[in-house]
């Protein structure tokens, strides 16, 4: 016979999963903010999917939380959990205070990543401007999908490629 696994102690390993998969995520996101800096886009291509995938690993222990949390009788939100971390002890609390500390920290990354994201996005329309500016266009095309520039020529000789 399989002995009885006490509902705190789930919730417990729960808390653990969450804390790990916190700090796999923060990984993730330091690896994504050094390629941001460097304008590495194969490592933000590669990346990308693993970031969504951990996304959703989170939210899915999250939502376990909340449901253990409730089948325990506390509110399934961050006062239940305060309520339930206190009223079961020492490592309860701990345990739920690290999951804040490194959820704040991923929260603090990943902003932090938005706002390179940003900068270099910008830095881009800045330097495109520049280009458009110096050829004295304001588009490299026409409304038609088709180079803007007049010395490409006409009719057939323009845009053959991707015809149907």
């Amino acid at each position: 016979m399989t002995p009885s696994v006490r509902p705190e102690t789930s919730l417990l390993t729960t808390l653990d999963a969450e804390i790990t998969a916190f700090e796999e995520f923060t990984e993730t996101l330091k690896t994504e903010q050094n390629a941001l800096i460097a304008g590495d886009i194969d490592t933000l291509t590669r990346i990308a999917p693993i970031k969504q995938q951990q996304i959703e690993q989170l939210n899915r222990i999250a939502e376990q939380r909340l449901q253990q949390l409730s089948a325990l009788g506390f509110p399934s939100n961050r006062t239940g959990m305060e309520a339930w971390a206190k009223a079961t002890g020492e490592a309860a609390l701990v345990a739920w205070h690290t999951v804040l500390k490194v959820a704040a920290l991923a929260h603090q990354t990943n902003a932090l990543n938005g706002e390179l994201l940003q900068t270099r996005l910008e830095h881009n329309k800045q330097a495109l401007k520049a280009i458009f500016a110096a050829m004295g266009k304001s588009s490299l095309y026409g409304p038609d999908g088709q180079p803007a520039d007049p010395k490409a020529g006409s009719g057939m000789s323009r845009g053959v490629i991707g015809k149907a």
